[in-house]
């Protein structure tokens, strides 16, 4: 019998599969009626990891449930109830809060917007990031599930052309 190395578990055992929902011809990175989201990062392993070192004592409830009193007050305001309970307090379900940074954005850089808010904003904007952090607004939970960008599409390359003398001209048009 081959031997696995350690950690590894069979591809079609339960426990490898937990929590995800897969439906046929779904994209998770496209929503049907908003734009396309690109360069999707899921920190559902990080997660998971610092979760166990909880569980195994390894890190403290100090460690984790660290909130700052702005993500609290971010959750507060602009949050979406995720559906999810909390995985340290299991008292109240955890809220999403999606953060905006990008250099379009100017003075709306750093702030936390509404899903709704973005899809807004991906249609005016050339091109943005967006963190989406989970909070528990009881014990202060929190880590970051997902960055992606969106936007109307990247930066259009500058075009090249040169001076008389042989200089590269860099964007002009």
């Amino acid at each position: 019998m081959r031997r696995r190395p350690l950690g590894v578990a069979h591809c079609g055992s339960p426990s490898t599969l937990a929590g995800v929902s897969v439906q046929p011809g779904a994209r998770r990175d496209e929503a049907e009626d908003g734009p396309r989201r690109r360069a999707v990062v899921d920190y559902a392993l990080q997660r998971r990891a610092r979760l166990a070192d909880v569980y195994a004592g390894r890190a403290s409830l100090h460690d984790v449930c660290d909130a700052h009193p702005y993500l609290l007050r971010a959750a507060k305001f602009h949050g979406q109830p995720s559906g999810v309970s909390c995985p340290v307090c299991r008292r109240e379900q955890l809220t999403e809060v999606h953060y905006v940074y990008g250099d379009t954005l100017k003075t709306l850089s750093g702030q936390a917007k509404a899903p709704q808010e973005l899809d807004d904003m991906a249609r005016r904007l050339r091109e943005f990031s967006v963190y989406v952090v989970e909070v528990c607004r009881s014990c202060s939970w929190n880590h970051l599930t997902t960055s992606f960008v969106i936007g109307r599409g990247s930066a259009a390359p500058t075009r090249r052309r040169r001076a008389g003398d042989g200089r590269v001209l860099e964007g002009e048009s």
